[in-house]
């Protein structure tokens, strides 16, 4: 998948790109509530860019629903685990509730631990292309 963002700052070899919301997105406002913030995504580059060029950004499918399914899957079987082991523990649903919610929260432990081997060079983000806008901009 590739995205077409402007840069807003860029720092130490990272920049700030705002992306155009896309258009699967609709009228969904599910990332923060449709507000400016949840367009802004900060990029690793092996490259440069001043703020206000275009850039073009890619990250492999495959890569996005990896990450997606680790997302959802890793909290899941923890929660399962967790009511397993209640199950042993006792019947009470009380304690069935809490092992659940302790199973969950060592789920998200468990991604938290391994977010750097995740984050290793494959699921970053790639800058493909830089399109200098500051000439563009010189008439006006």
């Amino acid at each position: 998948m590739i995205n077409k963002g402007i840069v807003q700052k860029s720092e130490n070899g990272f920049l700030t790109v705002v992306f155009d919301r896309p258009e699967a997105c609709g009228e969904c406002h599910a990332c923060n509530r449709g507000s400016e913030s949840c367009a802004k995504h900060t990029v690793i580059i092996e490259g440069t860019a001043n703020p206000g060029d275009t850039v073009e950004v890619r990250i492999d499918d495959s890569h996005i629903v990896m990450a997606s399914a680790l997302a959802y899957l890793i909290p899941l079987a923890g929660l399962i685990l967790g009511l397993i082991a209640a199950n042993f523990i006792s019947k009470n649903e009380l304690v069935m509730a809490a092992c659940a919610f302790c199973g969950v929260a060592a789920g998200y432990g468990v991604m938290r631990a391994m977010n750097p081997v995740f984050s290793k060079n494959r699921w970053q983000p790639e800058l493909v292309s830089v399109t200098n806008n500051h000439n563009k901009e010189g008439g006006n």
